[in-house]
Parts: structure tokens; C-alpha cells; sequence
């Protein structure tokens, strides 16, 4: 590969190699001759660092020049290197370079990172320029310090690099010409220092000549490591024979010797991208090299430049197809696909566009490709393999699929932190199931993939294919799962094309005006799949998701897949647990007074035996809100429970875009919140999370840590924070109402609200200021004023209130006309400074957007049952922090189960005061669960010891028992 490069270099030095395209979409350009003298520079910079012929040298970068330059610098070098995902964690690259590190006769001597790459460059620009050797430095003429030109000012060292780069870029052996004597002191260090940089020059190009007269294509040249999808990655060595000869055979297709262009936007730490460059090399052509992929940049910049080929997976392609023209896409002379299973879909989508797409196989173990095939019309999957490369067939079934064995130029001699699977005769056994059929070459799938189900073999990759002609499906997976009765059964993964404007649910399910939900895509995938499949390949689950994991050249990541699987949301039993708790002593709001607090506790279990809890919390009259207990009861029974028995899910946050399928649930929030709440709890316990880490809230800033004074030592655990917190104290006269709120600030509260009624209102909250003038407080009017008593409304605005909840009555006769209560909200708030807090204002979900209509509302109370769960309140969270609004979390005197929800939101940066989520011991004597929900100081601990994970409780049975009303078993 020397060879060829440095006769490109000799035949037009000035030439372009590669150009580079950075994130910005800022190009640069990079000459042949300037090419080969910074990778040659880099080769000997690495040797002064120690750097023996035969180590290995770690490069963790993402596509840049520096990689291209390493590249070339290890041939001339003598060194191999490590190819490393740049993607991966810290963590993830060390172990792979640790077991490079250990396997006999190997030395990772250098790595070159983010953190190291500028240095080297540096160093290579400084020794191009001559100034990192010392030099005299004439101060006077009549004396002379020695110092190192590398140690010189930030100034001189931009001169350096800006050298160096000329250097390279004019680099020839010195002229014949006789040295002028310099005459003065100033004209003698001009002189030495074009020497020093003439020497430097001279010296990178005797080596790179040397180099490539010694350069052996039988040494190793690089480990790259398989992308892991399917398990360990495996650490695989090739040889500079395996890689050029691989991609002189390419050439020999795909090329013409000296012509085209390449755009390398796959990761140079991929074998495919790596060929790229290689292939480029020897063919004699440039090739533009991108920092990342960007579909609409490639397709534009390629065009500009007149590229003829480009390398991609499928992802990628369907990105180019998307957003190219018939007319760009004709300019390719070759798209290049490889990187996983043929896609019928995308293939087709090609076609029909024109794009001259040529399908291939091949993996790291073989150097990249060794079978292709351009893609027409009558493209049935066959592909031709290369010259020198040979194909068997291992143990055929009836049909001739069987164990793929390949033998030829690029195929690699062994893993070096595994045992690779060849024949006697020499053939690598690729791990792929194939046919040879009239001379052509059909793989079919990963062999490990084939499993047996009711002792029939079953091929996922035959699922795919069916999946695949369904017309929302842009790609599938499919693996066998374990069944207790079949042993093992298909679970399909389905990416949904967002290019199809209707879900194919829709149809089947009858509600055409439904918004296409996944679950409605999946419900129009398994009824087309009942005429596509027999019974033995139709999957047992299908999940439907926006967008595939995938590696960083856009591969499927099966395993993070299957890990999701095994930790999907399966439930077997619904249980309804309707209770009544009284209240310690009656509670007055404004509107109702309370004596008993009626709720319904829903628990699910799963597969597991695991289960999570969830509270229904509307009260049994509709004095608060329309939505009440008996209908939520119901629909909790006969609609909600069986959709949710029926239907896996990957993640609690799926559970709302289920229930949004089924316009009848949209006026039951409480019903759906409770059910979602209990597949969050359940599903914390599946993966081992709290569920204030789970909805993304943070302890820093937060959280005090528990301290033996507060908590006793049993009940701690690296889980536990401490949610501050709020109390509610009930209308009352002014001097219990002053003695309550002392009992409470005694006891640690930071906030105190006042449940306050026309009359008494203005009373009642400016004793307890007076009492308490640093306290953050405020009140809550239940829409019990009117329009005559506005002046006392207002008159609480003198008192520093933190907000007003609710002051407007809905159904005020003295009121201007006004058909909405958010204009009556909005105008209030113009007249007063103390901010106006939004709050049964809001009876369903929808309402919100009404009220964020008007822009100077920016305070709301936050009850998650009544936006309709956790993730719609996440995602009102994430709405809240954009627009820069106050919000907090809301009560309504549940149990220990909605608390420990709403507490949870302490924890998210959106809610920026304590809520009402005090202990439940101030309102009822029986707390149902265990531990009970109390507070330390003022502030509620989450997770304590024993329960880590989601919401940190179980029931009480006992405590249950002696409040149930009635128990219901679903499932």
C-alpha cells in the first residue's frame, strides 16, 4: 500500500488525497505529498516516544485527518493499530485495550485520544518545521543562548505549526544551489533555521522512501474489534495482506484504476470505513472523509465535488433516499450497502429511485466485503462472490442452507481473545446460515439465530422479510425468547417508517380518526401477519418503537434489544383494592367537607412475581372534578386492566401512548394515572431504580443526606433522599389556624398553604404572616370568590404570598360574561403581583392548553393523577423548565402510595417549591403501607432501607385490611 501511495505522491504531489468535512460542514483540503509528509512525520514522532516496530498504538477518534494520517503512519511505521469505537465508554475501550494488552507478544505502547491527538500533531507540525531540535539563538551579536524552539511563545508556536503545515505541503529534497554566507548575525539564524527545517524535511522523506522499500505486507496492521451486538466483542487481526488484497479485489468491481471519488462517512473505526481510505489509496482517486453522517450535507457536498461512490448501511441509506432527488442519486456510480441483512423495503425505495445500490456481504473477519451484487429490479438476494474468495456449505438442510464457510485473501487467521471456527481445510465458518444456489451466494441469517419451537426449526430471518413488506415497518428483528410450553417463541421488534401518515392499526381496530400510536401500529402488524406467517412463525409479542439502538455506523444493537425484552412489563394479575380511610378529624375546603377519604389502590404483578403499586385518587361526588370513584372503578375494571393484560410494554411511558388508542379512556386521567403508577413502581423493581432516577430527577441541589438524628441507621440506603415538603392546613378559625401552622413550621415544614374562604380569608393568612414572616406561604380559595368579593382577594396581595390557588368560582353570576375561566384568570393576574396559581381550573388533560394560552399564567399545581399519569407529567415538566415556569407538586389526600409519586417530582429541576406531600399521619390514623409515609424534619425520606427501588413501599396487609371496602381480581 506504501508502494502505491508514494507513487500517487511522485506522479502529482500537489494533487488532492482527501478532503475533510468537519461538524461545522467546513471543508479542508489535504495534498498528496503534504499527506504522506505528516503521516510519515507522525510514524517517526512515534518512535521517539517509543514506539517499536510490532507494537500496537490505540486510536480512539472519531473521523478526522489525524485518523486518516495514523493510518499511513503505522504502515510506515511498522506499528499496528487499535481500532477503538469511539462511542463506547471509558470504561468499555479500556477492557478491550486491556486484553489486547495481554495476550503474548503484544504492547500497547501509545494511545492516541481526543485528550492526546493535538500533541501529536503539534509535535509532528514542529518536527516538519525544524523547530524541535535546539537551535542557537542569536540575542546580540556578540553572544548566544541555546533553547528549544518548541518551548517558545503560544506566538511562535502558531508560526511553528503554520511552518510545518508549508513544510509539508512544499516538501522536496534540497536544490543543488551553494549556500549564500550570511553577512550579519540576524542573516546566520534565517540561515540555520531554514537548515534545521531543509534537515527536518529531508529526514521525513529519506524515511518515508526507506519505509516504503522495507514495508511488509505479511505484518500485522490492525485490530479492529466486531461491533458486539450479538455478545463478546471479539478482537480481530488483520494483516496489511488481508486488507489490500481485499481491496484490490474490491477495486477490481467497484473501480477504475485512478478514477472516481469515495465519501467516507462511515467510522473510519469500521472495517467498512476503514476500506474506504484503503481502497481510495491504491486506486490512485481521492476521497472526502466526514466528521459524522448528515444525510441532506452528503448528498449536497457530494454533488458539489462530483463523488461517484459512497459506502453505507441501511440506516443510512434510507436517510440518502429520503432526502435525495432522482437526479443526485442517478450520479452515484456505486452506493455501497453492507453492515447487516438486506432490507427488501429500503431495496425496493431504491430501485424505484434509481440509486445504483450494490448489495454485499462481508464482516471485519474478512477484511469487509468478499460477495456483491448491483441491485435491480428482478434482485432476488443473490450476490457474486469476489475474485479469489471461495464459499462452502456446512451440514445443508433439504433446501442447501447451511453453516457458511468462506476461504480467501482477506480472511483473517484467528481472534486474538477468542477461538475462532475454521474447517480442516481452511474455510472460516462466518457464524451465517447461506445457500449456494446457481453460482450465487444467499445468506440468511446468523446460524446461533435459527432456534427450534415446538421441535420445529424456525427462521427469525424469514419473520423479518414478512415484517418488512408491511408498508409502516422501516425495520425488524426478530430472536427466540424462552416459553415454558414451546420452549422457545419469536418476539418481533418492529421500527416504525414515520413516512406512512396513517397507522396501520387504524383500520383494523375501526377508529379512523385514532392519532397513529404505536399501539395501534402494532395491532395493524399482527393482524397482517396472521395471513403472512403460519402459526408457528407468528411472533408471541410484537413491540413497536420510534428508533432502533444502534451501533456507530448505524447497526442494529440486538443486544441492548434483547435486554430490553428481558426487561419488559408483562403483567399477569390486576388487583383492585377500594378503601376508606377517616379522617382524623373532619378537613373543610372551601367547597366540601371531608370525613372519610374513599380511594382505590390498583396492584399489578408480572411474569416475575414482581409487583408495583398505583392509587386512584378522585373523590365519590363530583365536587372537585367531573371525573369520580365509581365511574373510575369501572373503567379501571373492564377497559383499563384488560389493555393492559394484554399488552407487554418495553417501558412504563409506552403505557400512555396505549391508552391514548382508545378515545373512551381520554376523559378518565385519575383511572389512567393509577394504573400507569403502578407500572412505573413495577417497573423500577424490574430494573433495580428509584423512581425519582427513573423520571430523570436529580439528588445534587436537593437532598440532605440522612444523618442518625434524622433517620434511624437501619432505615438508610444510597437510594434515600429527602423531598422537602409542604403541609395543607383546612379552613379553621384564626387562632387554631396561627396554632396549627406553629405545630407544623416546629416540625420542619418549609411551606405552608391555608385552605381560606371569603370572610376570614385575608384574616386568617395575615396572622399566620404576622406569626411567621420569613415562612413560605400560601392560599387556597377552592373558586370560592366572586366578583363581590374581589376586594378582599386583592387585599392579599400585601402579604408576600408565594402564589393564590384558585381564587375564581366558576359559576359566579356577579362576574362579567366570560365563558372562559382563563381569561378571567389572566385579567386577575394583570391587576395583582402575587402570581396566580392554576389548578382544578383544569379538569382534564386538554384544559391545559387552554390555560397556556395566556401567557402571564406561569404557576400551576402539578396532581400527576389529573394530567393523567407520570409521563405526562414528565412531560409537562420538560415544558415548564423551557418556559421558565413556577410549578409545584399538588395533594389530595392520598395515601402513602400518591404521595411517594408526587414526592418523587421533588426531585425534578422543573418544580422549584415543596409541595403538598406531607406526612398522612396529620389526616388518618391507618397509613396502608410499610414503611409508613412520614416525614424527618420537614421533609419526606424516598427509598429507605429494604425498599431501593421504585417508589420505596409495599402494602400493609394488615393496615388494608381493616380499611377495605371491596377487593377485585383481573386476570
Amino acid at each position: 500500500m506504501i508502494s502505491a501511495f508514494e507513487t500517487s505522491v511522485r506522479l502529482h504531489p500537489q494533487k488532492t488525497c482527501f478532503l475533510y468535512v468537519n461538524e461545522a460542514g467546513e471543508e479542508e483540503a489535504y495534498s498528496y505529498r503534504e499527506v504522506r509528509m505528516i503521516s510519515a512525520a507522525l510514524a517517526r514522532i512515534l518512535r521517539r516516544r517509543g514506539v517499536r516496530q510490532g507494537d500496537c498504538v490505540s486510536v480512539d477518534l472519531a473521523n478526522t485527518p489525524a485518523f486518516a494520517f495514523l493510518l499511513l503512519a503505522a504502515a510506515y511505521g511498522g506499528f499496528v493499530l487499535v481500532a477503538l469505537n469511539h462511542r463506547l465508554t471509558a470504561s468499555e475501550k479500556l477492557s478491550r485495550v486491556m486484553e489486547i494488552d495481554r495476550r503474548h507478544g503484544l504492547r500497547v505502547a501509545a494511545t492516541v485520544d481526543d485528550s492526546t491527538v493535538t500533541d501529536l500533531i503539534n509535535s509532528a507540525m514542529a518536527h516538519l518545521s525544524g523547530d524541535d531540535v535546539p537551535a542557537v539563538v542569536l540575542d546580540r551579536p556578540s553572544r548566544s543562548v541555546v533553547k528549544t524552539r518548541i518551548e517558545r511563545s503560544r506566538k511562535e508556536r502558531a508560526r511553528t505549526l503554520f511552518g510545518g503545515r508549508i513544510a509539508a505541503m512544499e516538501a522536496r529534497p534540497r536544490s543543488t544551489r551553494a549556500n549564500v554566507r550570511a553577512a550579519t548575525g540576524q542573516g546566520l539564524q534565517r540561515r540555520r533555521d531554514e537548515t534545521a527545517r531543509q534537515d527536518a524535511v529531508e529526514g521525513v522523506i529519506h524515511f518515508a522512501e526507506h519505509a516504503a522499500s522495507v514495508f511488509d505486507r505479511s505484518s500485522r496492521a490492525l485490530v479492529m474489534f466486531t461491533s458486539g451486538t450479538t455478545g463478546h466483542p471479539k478482537a480481530v487481526a488483520l494483516t496489511w495482506e488481508n486488507i489490500i488484497d481485499a481491496a484490490l479485489v474490491s477495486n477490481r468491481v467497484l473501480n477504475k484504476q485512478g478514477e472516481g471519488l469515495w465519501q467516507a462517512a462511515l467510522p473510519l473505526y469500521h472495517i467498512g470505513g476503514f476500506q474506504v481510505v484503503v481502497r481510495s489509496i491504491l486506486n490512485g482517486s481521492p476521497f472526502a472523509l466526514y466528521h459524522s453522517f448528515d444525510a441532506k450535507q452528503l448528498i449536497a457536498h457530494g454533488k458539489r465535488i462530483g463523488a461517484t461512490h459512497v459506502s453505507v448501511v441501511d440506516k443510512m441509506l434510507q436517510d440518502l433516499l429520503a432526502c435525495g432527488s432522482r437526479e443526485t442519486l442517478a450520479r452515484y456510480e456505486c452506493m455501497l450497502l453492507g453492515g447487516g441483512p438486506l432490507n427488501p423495503s429500503t431495496l425496493a425505495r431504491a430501485c424505484a429511485s434509481g440509486a445504483r445500490v450494490y448489495a454485499s456481504y462481508g464482516m471485519t473477519e474478512t477484511s469487509s466485503q468478499i460477495a456483491c451484487a448491483l441491485v435491480t429490479p428482478s434482485f432476488q438476494g443473490g450476490l457474486h462472490l469476489l475474485e479469489g474468495y471461495e464459499a462452502q456449505i456446512v451440514d445443508p438442510d433439504a433446501q442447501g442452507v447451511g453453516r457458511l464457510a468462506v476461504k480467501g485473501p482477506g480472511i483473517f487467521n484467528g481472534y486474538l481473545n477468542a477461538r475462532a471456527a475454521f474447517t480442516v481445510d481452511g474455510f472460516f465458518l462466518t457464524g451465517d446460515s447461506a445457500a449456494l444456489l446457481g453460482g450465487r451466494l444467499y445468506v440468511k441469517e446468523r446460524t446461533e439465530d435459527m432456534f427450534v419451537s415446538g421441535g420445529e426449526n424456525v427462521y427469525p430471518a424469514e419473520i423479518c422479510q414478512r415484517l418488512l413488506q408491511i408498508p409502516s415497518v422501516s425495520d425488524a428483528y426478530v430472536f427466540g425468547a424462552h416459553d415454558a410450553r414451546w420452549g422457545r417463541r419469536p418476539i418481533a421488534f418492529v421500527e416504525r417508517d414515520r413516512r406512512v401518515a396513517t397507522a396501520a392499526g387504524a383500520q383494523a381496530s375501526g377508529q379512523q380518526a385514532l392519532p397513529p400510536t404505536n399501539h395501534l401500529v402494532k395491532l395493524g402488524i399482527e393482524e397482517q401477519l396472521q395471513a403472512r406467517l403460519s402459526k408457528l412463525y407468528q411472533p408471541k409479542h410484537v413491540f413497536v418503537v420510534d428508533q432502533f439502538p444502534r451501533s456507530g455506523i448505524g447497526k442494529v444493537n440486538r443486544g441492548l434489544l434483547q435486554e430490553s425484552y428481558q426487561q419488559r412489563i408483562q403483567v399477569e394479575k390486576v388487583m383492585l383494592y377500594r378503601i376508606s380511610m377517616p379522617f382524623k378529624k373532619p378537613f373543610h375546603t372551601p367547597k366540601e367537607t371531608l370525613r372519610h377519604r374513599e380511594v382505590i389502590i390498583v396492584e399489578v404483578t408480572d411474569y416475575a412475581g414482581r409487583t408495583g403499586l398505583g392509587e386512584c385518587s378522585t373523590f365519590t361526588t363530583d365536587w372537585y372534578l367531573p371525573e369520580i370513584l365509581d365511574d373510575d372503578e369501572r373503567v379501571l375494571r373492564e377497559r383499563l386492566a384488560p389493555v393492559v393484560l394484554e399488552t407487554p410494554m418495553l417501558h412504563p411511558a409506552d403505557a400512555e401512548g396505549v391508552f391514548a388508542s382508545y378515545p373512551e379512556l381520554e376523559d378518565f386521567p385519575f383511572a389512567r394515572a393509577a394504573i400507569e403508577q403502578a407500572l412505573w413502581d413495577l417497573y423500577g423493581k424490574i430494573v433495580q431504580k428509584p423512581l425519582w432516577q427513573l423520571i430523570g430527577g436529580e439528588a445534587q441541589g436537593l437532598t440532605k443526606p440522612p444523618t442518625p438524628a434524622q433517620l434511624p441507621a437501619d432505615q438508610t440506603a444510597p437510594e434515600t433522599i429527602l423531598a422537602p415538603a409542604g403541609v395543607v392546613l383546612g379552613v379553621g378559625p384564626v387562632g387554631e389556624t396561627v396554632a396549627l401552622a406553629r405545630q407544623c413550621v416546629e416540625a420542619g415544614y418549609s411551606r405552608l398553604k391555608l385552605k381560606v374562604v371569603p370572610g376570614s380569608a385575608f384574616a386568617c393568612a395575615s396572622a399566620v404572616r404576622e406569626a411567621f414572616p420569613q415562612i413560605m406561604l400560601s392560599v387556597d380559595a377552592n373558586q370560592s370568590f366572586t366578583f363581590r368579593s374581589m376586594d378582599e382577594l386583592v387585599g392579599l396581595d400585601s402579604l408576600r404570598l408565594s402564589w393564590i390557588e384558585e381564587p375564581l368560582a366558576l359559576d359566579d353570576p356577579s362576574a362579567p360574561p366570560s365563558t372562559d375561566i382563563f381569561a378571567r384568570l389572566s385579567k386577575l393576574q394583570s391587576a395583582m403581583k402575587t402570581p396566580i396559581c392554576v389548578d382544578e381550573s383544569i379538569e382534564y388533560p386538554r384544559d391545559l392548553a387552554r390555560a397556556l394560552r395566556y401567557p402571564n399564567l406561569t404557576c400551576f399545581a402539578v396532581k400527576l393523577s389529573k394530567f393523567g399519569g407520570v409521563e405526562p407529567t414528565i412531560e409537562f415538566m420538560r415544558l415548564a423548565k423551557a418556559r421558565g415556569m413556577k410549578v409545584w407538586m399538588s395533594g389530595m389526600y392520598e395515601t402513602g402510595i400518591g404521595r411517594r409519586f408526587s414526592a418523587a417530582f421533588e426531585s425534578v429541576a422543573a418544580v422549584s417549591m415543596p409541595g403538598d406531600v406531607g406526612a398522612t399521619s396529620r389526616y388518618f390514623a391507618t397509613d396502608i403501607t410499610n414503611p409508613p409515609y412520614e416525614t424527618v424534619q420537614g421533609s419526606i425520606p424516598l427509598n429507605t432501607a429494604g425498599h431501593p427501588y421504585g417508589i420505596g413501599c409495599e402494602l400493609d396487609r394488615q393496615a388494608l385490611q381493616s380499611v377495605l371496602i371491596s377487593r377485585t381480581a383481573i386476570g
